[in-house]
């Protein structure tokens, strides 16, 4: 097992706190030497593992620990929100985060299904979950120190890193967690589609039926795996993708009307409304305090209207 040789690594490469980018493309790693409030996210898709500390998500309304012996795993972007409740410098929370958002692992699991070397997908209606905590996997966390090594070793990360990332890719795929990557990846891709359209396009109109034909479903078979996949409509996945985008600007000291223009509200008091419903307090309190939020239960579903 290697854990602790990532914790050194951490250490050496990440030395302050906060979200520290690597020279390997999509590896960031993560120290957090203070507690942190709940505040919203958009999480990449992506997979946490932390070696101490632990970290609390919210989705679906519901309360997702991890941390010792458990991965996170984010199979799409999602609206989020996210605290850590335990930090402290003589004890920080260690981890890293690697993208999965790489025509290499869609390579690779094509690859693993040509040989039959991955297990039963499930769900055999092809939809997906958008965020799996699940049991660490020895061979994953082998696999990221394998990477990891590269930090330190310039030649060998020329050479190696492509191979080592796949590596790692294969590993995922294998395990408990990887199953939610092969159903988003797989049958699901075209769900991922729509989504990278909604992601690329949220300030805009955007119409349910054009995101249908954009995933190849009919609008209620869209709609039904969509919400099985995010836990939201695909109506108020956009909302709250959009009000998540402008708390964010708000926490970051952008002006209320300005923020709500910036992700597509043509009407200040229109975004205020919806604003106070999803995260319970106006945004101008919220961008006083981001904590004040209900830090119990995460953001309210956003009406469908």
């Amino acid at each position: 097992m290697s854990r602790p040789q990532i914790r050194q690594v951490l250490l050496r490469h990440a030395p302050a706190h906060g979200t520290a980018p690597t020279a390997i493309d999509g590896l960031d790693l993560i120290r957090v030497t203070r507690p942190v409030p709940l505040v919203p996210s958009l999480y990449p898709a992506s997979l946490c593992l932390l070696v101490d500390g632990r970290k609390r998500v919210y989705f679906r309304g519901e309360a997702h620990t991890y941390g010792e012996g458990t991965l996170l795993c984010c199979t799409m972007p999602l609206p989020v929100k996210a605290e850590v409740p335990d930090a402290r410098p003589e004890a920080p929370v260690l981890g890293l985060m690697i993208s999965l958002d790489d025509p290499a692992l869609v390579e690779t699991l094509v690859a693993a299904e040509a040989t039959g070397g991955l297990g039963p997908e499930g769900d055999a209606d092809g939809s997906a979950e958008g965020l799996v905590v699940a049991p660490e996997d020895d061979a994953v966390v082998d696999a990221i120190h394998r990477l990891l090594q590269l930090l330190d070793d310039p030649c060998a990360r020329s050479v190696l890193v492509d191979a080592r990332r796949r590596e790692f890719y294969f590993a995922l795929l294998r395990s408990e967690a990887g199953r939610a990557v092969c159903r988003t990846m797989g049958p699901a891709r075209n769900l991922a589609r729509a989504l990278a359209h909604i992601h690329a396009h949220i300030t805009e109109p955007l119409a349910v039926d054009d995101l249908a034909r954009i995933a190849g479903m009919s609008r209620a078979a869209f709609h039904r795996r969509f919400k099985a996949a995010t836990g939201l409509s695909p109506l108020q996945f956009i909302k709250a993708v959009r009000l998540n985008n402008a708390a964010m600007m708000l926490a970051g000291g952008v002006g209320v009307a300005e923020a709500a223009g910036q992700v597509g509200y043509g009407s200040p008091s229109q975004f205020s409304r919806e604003f106070r419903r999803l995260y319970g307090v106006a945004p101008r309190q919220w961008a006083r305090n981001p904590a004040a939020a209900r830090p119990s239960t995460g953001p309210r579903s956003p009406s469908p209207a």
